[in-house]
């Protein structure tokens, strides 16, 4: 055992270890499977750096960087690192429209456009759908809002056909987006199913700056991260010379060029996939926030319930127990169990679910671009775990989001 030990420790070193930000609590026994699953990832899919960090009772009990943050400089990953977390912005936008819900400011069932006012384009002779007032808070929340990226479009990443539409220079603004997507047809009726809608949560960031009066990241950062202790958490910046002081850099497997669509060379000149094919701040609500894994650990960690009955709290105080409750419950059906009852996945408002292999409902959420793989997971026995990496997908060209999840959590579900 002691020489397994010791193999898995050289592994790690060779792959650039970095040290704990905080004092690690897991033993060596307890933190050698979770070493050696990263050191192997990497290793397996070519990942040039990433970062885990675990929670546990509200206690960083394991927070640590491998591989490289700049391969060119050699520059490694630390536990502090920030990554782009893509998606798992969500749950953060999610958690502050609860905080306005709470503040008496919002409600659910709210119609989107009775609070956001924007003149839609048209093209051609398209009319307005009058679906479109049907749309509530919570099924953007829920991504049950009518738009289908997989029967149409992903409103988010067509800028070059948005600017020629409404006859504007790159780059695309969020009120770019709505306004052309207010000029087009819903690709189901509100509230009919579920669809992935990174739109949908585009809207929700809108709906925030309008009732608080401050622009999105402020009053995320302001009501939401301040509050739990999380100060360095920010909206990501597009191109290369923009990266944050401690942010990683980049890469996609088959460093791949496309035109950019924001910078000095918008619209003409060819970019790496990751700086300037998308704008990184027009994601803001849906996918545009870095953080470190510690920062996300934490923040998930804010949701855990301790005590019983009227005892009952959550353990940041930022929402009420019963508002974390209804945020972790299922309002949406994503896929249905198998006829062994198992599989079946819900989405409650910002968080996926899913029945944990230990009983109880294990929320989580991916993040995945072309240059990111990112996934934050809370456990019904207040574990939070936060994992990110710098390369979005893998030389066979499967998304790294997806291999992430199902031998994480066995290692985490399986721990003594």
């Amino acid at each position: 055992m002691k020489k397994i030990l010791l193999l898995l420790v050289i592994i790690w070193l060779a792959i650039s270890p970095c040290a704990l930000g905080q004092d690690r609590t897991l033993t060596p026994e307890q933190a050698a499977p979770f070493d050696h699953w990263m050191t192997s990832f990497l290793q397996d899919h070519k990942v040039p750096g990433g970062s885990l960090a675990i929670v546990r009772d509200g206690k960083v009990v394991y927070a640590r960087g491998f591989g490289l943050a700049d391969k060119e400089k050699k520059t490694p990953v630390q536990p502090e690192s920030l990554f782009r977390i893509a998606s798992i912005s969500k749950p953060i936008t999610a958690v502050a429209i609860l905080k306005l819900v709470e503040e008496g400011k919002l409600k659910t069932s709210d119609k989107i456009l009775d609070i956001l006012k924007y003149e839609p384009h048209f093209e051609g002779d398209a009319k307005f759908d009058e679906r479109w007032k049907d749309v509530t808070i919570a099924q953007c929340l829920a991504h049950t809002g009518g738009w289908d990226r997989g029967v149409s479009y992903d409103p988010m990443f067509v800028a070059p056909r948005m600017a020629k539409s409404m006859m504007i220079d790159l780059p695309i603004l969020p009120e770019h987006i709505i306004r052309y997507q207010l000029g087009q047809k819903l690709d189901f009726n509100p509230g009919e199913r579920y669809a992935y809608s990174n739109f949908g949560y585009s809207l929700l960031g809108r709906v925030i700056e309008k009732l608080s009066g401050k622009p999105y990241e402020e009053y995320v950062q302001e009501e939401v991260l301040k509050p739990l202790g999380i100060t360095v958490m920010r909206m990501g910046k597009t191109l290369e010379s923009e990266l944050a002081e401690g942010e990683v850099h980049y890469y996609d497997v088959n460093e791949k060029k496309e035109t950019a669509i924001t910078g000095p060379g918008a619209g003409k000149d060819e970019v790496p996939l990751s700086y300037g094919v998308w704008r990184q701040e027009t994601l803001d609500s849906h996918g545009g926030w870095i953080a470190s894994s510690i920062d996300l650990a934490k923040f998930a960690a804010a949701f855990d319930l301790i005590g019983e009955g009227k005892e009952t709290k959550t353990r940041g105080g930022l929402l009420k127990p019963e508002t974390v409750r209804d945020m972790l419950a299922p309002h949406a059906v994503m896929s249905k169990p198998g006829p062994d009852g198992k599989g079946g996945q819900d989405y409650g408002y910002g968080w996926m679910l899913r029945e944990g292999n230990g009983g109880g409902t294990v929320s989580r959420h991916g993040g995945a671009l072309a240059c990111t793989a990112s996934l934050l997971l809370h456990f019904p026995d207040n574990v939070n775990v936060a994992v990110l990496f710098n390369l979005g997908q893998s030389p066979d060209g499967k998304f790294l989001g997806r291999e992430i999840d199902g031998p994480l959590s066995k290692l985490v579900e399986s721990r003594e």
